[in-house]
């Protein structure tokens, strides 16, 4: 199933929950106060990680993160490794395995060459005839 987004509302509850008394919003993740600073209304548990996915997004099942001090961090150091985990352990249980890769072994030692051995040499020709013997 694909991933769920949160409607206008439920961002609108988000950002008034996110909002100090006077009137900034704040990172929810460390309190700093964004202004102008670009933020991201994330999921509480990735979506990715839920099971049931049947039910509709409320203001508790998100979040609002500033991009630069806390989204890029959680997202990068905890979601993905945890998304990755959990579908792991999913193709373990399906009994899905990846293809059985080559059998890797010691290289063989390099061959050899034989040792180059001068050739005997040929006895001389002439290709010519000698021009005084041919008009006898």
């Amino acid at each position: 199933m694909a991933r769920r987004e949160f409607t206008k509302a439920v961002q609108a509850q988000i950002v008034h929950r996110a909002t100090n008394a006077q009137g900034q919003i704040q990172c929810e993740g460390c309190g700093l106060v964004l202004g102008k600073r670009p933020y991201h209304i994330d999921h509480t548990i990735a979506d990715a990680l839920q099971i049931d996915k049947s039910g509709k997004l409320t203001a508790d099942d998100g979040r609002l993160l500033g991009k630069e001090c806390c989204h890029g961090p959680k997202t990068r150091e905890h979601d993905v490794p945890a998304i990755a985990r959990a579908k792991r352990r999913e193709a373990k249980h399906l009994g899905i395995t990846k293809p059985a890769g080559k059998i890797r072994s010691a290289p063989f030692p390099p061959a050899s060459k034989p040792e180059r051995t001068a050739k005997p040499a040929l006895p001389f020709k002439t290709l010519f005839r000698n021009a005084s013997r041919s008009a006898t």
